[in-house]
């Protein structure tokens, strides 16, 4: 397998995704909807591109889907009726509705997270920091010095893994490393061409994006020390909403060096959408991602967890009214705080 399967998997993908946004089916016209996702290694993407397949074979959408944009731009995004479907975090739907990090100097960050609305949550997967074995690079205190993708600029991935360096050493970005201002794609393809040192991904366990490295040569993951859970740091990132402790055993992946098991954080997303779509769109939209579960699964084992009992979990952003109805329907107990406030 070369360093471009992966890639090209995707992008073939995207490029047949595309195709179906302007195709309708013989029952159907369906809508025409705006969606985005993150990058191309990203399970979002995988998620996003079979949901967009379900919702015009089903219904008879066209789905536009857009890649690399950071969650946190694509909130913004949404509650500017710019994005229809977008990835939802509880991390960020925590930071926006509070205006905090990277939405502090926008004093309407509240005002917009008010536009916002959920349908339902999944696990993105763990923050693995991979790093080639060869590197010479076998913790955190090794990066000093080297080129570090912590994720995106302004994303959330990018505070939350400078949070998990500096707990675990203390360094600072630019000043102890090199912090990579790169988007998703461009990183991947900077860690493969080894002109980056150490690599962040949030991707399930275990995961396509991190078996595509694993066929090129063998790997590390960083892993968070134990003495570092105690620090200021890994306390705040790990008292934000949708946020958890994983491991990664030994043996997930061949050419996985690491013999001990590896402490991660774990994230969770969602699907979202925005106060004015219509209810029956998005109650329609909900019921065919959940009765396709098998199409989901199909497309990558780890989305067999996307289902409506786990659909709320962590979830800190009201229901859209059409997905609320959905839950209601079948039976889910819908918490206060997310029912949609256009029904209270």
């Amino acid at each position: 397998m070369t360093r471009f399967t992966l890639h090209k998997t995707v992008g073939a993908l995207l490029a047949g995704a595309a195709l179906l946004a302007g195709a309708t089916t013989a029952s159907a016209q369906g809508q025409s909807f705006q969606m985005a996702s993150l990058g191309s290694d990203s399970p979002t993407t995988v998620f996003s591109i079979a949901v967009s397949e379900i919702l015009r074979r089903e219904l008879g959408h066209r789905i536009q889907l857009a890649t690399g944009s950071a969650a946190t731009r694509q909130a913004v995004d949404a509650a500017n009726q710019q994005v229809d479907l977008y990835v939802t975090a509880v991390s960020i739907n925590h930071f926006m509705a509070n205006q905090l990090r990277m939405y502090e100097e926008m004093p309407d960050a509240p005002e917009m997270f008010g536009n916002l609305r959920a349908i339902l949550n999944y696990p993105l997967g763990a923050y693995h920091g991979i790093v080639w074995a060869d590197s010479g690079i076998t913790s955190m205190e090794d990066f000093e010095g080297q080129r570090v993708f912590a994720g995106p600029p302004s994303g959330a991935a990018r505070a939350v893994v400078e949070q998990i360096i500096k707990g675990s050493t203390g360094f600072e970005p630019n000043e102890d490393y090199e912090s990579m201002n790169l988007d998703w794609g461009a990183a991947a393809q900077a860690f493969q061409d080894r002109q980056i040192d150490a690599y962040f991904i949030p991707t399930p366990i275990p995961s396509a994006a991190v078996a595509q490295i694993s066929a090129q040569g063998e790997f590390r993951v960083i892993g968070i020390p134990d003495s570092a859970l105690d620090s200021p740091e890994l306390e705040a990132a790990l008292s934000i909403p949708g946020r958890s402790l994983n491991t990664l055993e030994p043996g997930t992946y061949p050419n996985l060096v690491n013999d001990e098991p590896v402490q991660l954080i774990d994230s969770l997303v969602g699907l979202g959408t925005h106060r004015w779509m219509s209810e029956d769109e998005v109650y329609d939209i909900t019921r065919e991602i959940f009765e396709n579960n098998a199409d989901l699964v199909e497309a990558a084992r780890w989305m067999e967890v996307i289902t409506p009992e786990n659909a709320l979990t962590e979830m800190n952003m009201p229901l859209h009214v059409g997905a609320y109805r959905y839950y209601q329907e079948i039976g889910i107990e819908v918490p206060d705080d997310l029912i949609p406030p256009e029904l209270r």
